[in-house]
């Protein structure tokens, strides 16, 4: 039998959110686990307040039936959300979505986050597949393309696929992917990164993790408990 590990991860998730304090505010993330997660949750979509890390998640929120709060306020009681990468630190690469900035904010003001990942998002060194997404002021772009090709980075602009061009956040920067080959320490990276004018904010997820619940090929989850470092408390 062979199970989609999404699918698992966000099962796993609802039932670890049942052993916890209900929530009344909580955060969902952006990508496709979250949407699982957002199915399989509708039956609290008449006590649950939701904050939603994107426009896109707002909008299948609501069409869930879900009341989706805006302007958003907080703190929240939980947050939910995908991964793009996590290592065994728990230490996380996020942004395959182009939310990363909505994303770090609401887990930042969040009480409780609990990250959910298919099994093949676990990696031994954060960036060894994919590039750190950056989100950087769109009018001086270039400029901070430079400064970081300067330091050593390949990085380019992420292109979309709705229209030419790269892509806009919802906040309006526009999302680089900087590559690396791999993150040895990815604190000393978030610090070089976010040293350079005009990088608004970086996919890096260190230290936000309270739960990662992974889900398995072969059907089943499992719960990882990590010491959380990032928050508003």
């Amino acid at each position: 039998m062979s199970c989609d590990p999404a699918f698992e991860a966000a099962r796993g998730a609802l039932e670890l959110l049942s052993t916890l304090k209900p929530p009344r505010l909580i955060g969902f993330g952006t990508g496709h686990t979250v949407g699982f997660f957002m199915d399989l949750a509708r039956g609290y979509s008449g006590s649950w307040l939701v904050v939603a890390s994107s426009i896109d998640t707002a909008v299948r929120a609501s069409r869930l039936g879900f009341n989706v709060l805006y302007p958003p306020r907080g703190p929240l009681d939980v947050y939910v959300d995908g991964v793009d990468e996590v290592d065994p630190s728990g230490n996380m690469v996020k942004g395959g979505g182009g939310a990363l900035l909505g994303e770090k904010i609401l887990a930042f003001n969040s009480s409780v986050n609990i990250f959910i990942a298919s099994e093949d998002k676990l990696v031994d060194v954060l960036g060894s597949r994919r590039p750190i997404p950056v989100e950087v002021v769109r009018d001086y772009a270039p400029l901070i393309l430079g400064a970081l090709e300067s330091l050593g980075f390949k990085a380019s602009p992420r292109e979309g696929s709705g229209k030419r061009g790269p892509v806009v956040s919802d906040w309006g920067g526009v999302i680089v992917d900087v590559h690396v080959n791999g993150v040895r320490d990815p604190e000393a990276l978030e610090t070089t990164l976010r040293s350079i004018p005009g990088v608004v904010e970086t996919g890096l997820f260190i230290g936000y993790a309270d739960y990662i619940v992974v889900g398995f090929r072969k059907c089943g989850y499992k719960v990882l408990r990590f010491e959380r470092r990032r928050s508003r408390r």
